[in-house]
Formats: C-alpha cells, sequence, structure tokens
C-alpha cells in the first residue's frame, strides 16, 4: 500500500518510507530553486552554540547520545528503525528516550524541534514517523 504525504497542498505517493523520504527531499530542493523556503530550512542556528552543544551532550544520558547519533546517520531514521538501533523492545520504549531528550533540551531553554522534527507518514491504517536531525545541530557538531 502506498504512502501518502502532502506536499505544497499536493497529495503526493510513493511506495516505500525510504521513497517518500527522498520524493520529499526532491520537492523541497525543487522548491529552493523557485525561491520557496521549504519547512526544514533551519535559520535559527544561533541556538546551537559550541557552549550549548557541549553542555547539551553533558546532560543527556547514553540513549539519548545514541539516540542522537543515529538521526546524525541518516538523512530521516523511523522511530521503528530508531528503537531496533537502540536495542529497545517497543516504539513505546522509544519514546521514554525521546522524552528525556525533550526534558533536557526544555531544561536549556530549547524546544524539542531545535534538535530534531518529526514527521509522520500513513500506509493504510498504519503510522511511521520519521526524526530529522537539524542541520543547525549538525553543524554544531562539525564545528564544536
Amino acid at each position: 500500500m502506498a504512502i501518502e504525504f502532502f506536499h505544497n497542498g499536493k497529495r503526493w505517493k510513493a511506495d516505500t518510507p525510504e521513497e517518500a523520504i527522498r520524493l520529499r527531499d526532491q520537492l523541497e530542493i525543487e522548491d529552493l530553486r523557485e525561491g520557496g523556503t521549504p519547512d526544514w530550512i533551519d535559520d535559527l542556528s544561533h541556538d546551537w552554540t559550541s557552549e550549548v552543544f557541549h553542555t547539551f551532550l553533558k546532560s543527556i544520558g547514553e540513549q539519548q547520545k545514541a539516540a542522537v547519533l543515529f538521526m546524525a546517520e541518516h538523512a530521516g531514521i523511523s522511530s521503528a528503525k530508531l528503537a531496533k538501533r537502540l536495542q529497545l523492545q517497543s516504539e513505546m520504549a522509544l519514546a521514554g528516550v525521546i522524552s528525556g531528550l525533550s526534558k533536557q533540551l526544555k531544561a536549556m531553554d530549547l524546544e524539542p524541534d531545535k534538535l530534531y522534527t518529526v514527521k509522520t507518514s500513513w500506509n493504510g491504517k498504519r503510522k511511521a514517523r520519521f526524526f530529522f536531525l537539524r542541520d543547525s545541530f549538525r553543524q554544531a557538531a562539525e564545528t564544536s
């Protein structure tokens, strides 16, 4: 069954989550070429200074660090794959890891969407969530 998503008010279909991600990325690149601004453009890079980056890494647990690392290794990673990579028994357990990340971010006066975004796709009645690490965080990691 096809995965459907909306982009700029149009419905798009893909056969697999990976294909949906590639198509969405391609559509957003085309938006840039046409002068549009896709929703993933991250103009808030000042939030991830070297000091904030290091403080954040010191404040999170090992599973949270591993989750961020796995997000960094992929353009987008599904919650099912992330749970599996973290050797968690369920996506519900993953919710606890993500909750821990959110709490640490909020303690630093940062919203979770400064670190990552979550996109949801549907395949019939099955919901799939994909995590995308923000470019500003990736840049902070590269320069720190």
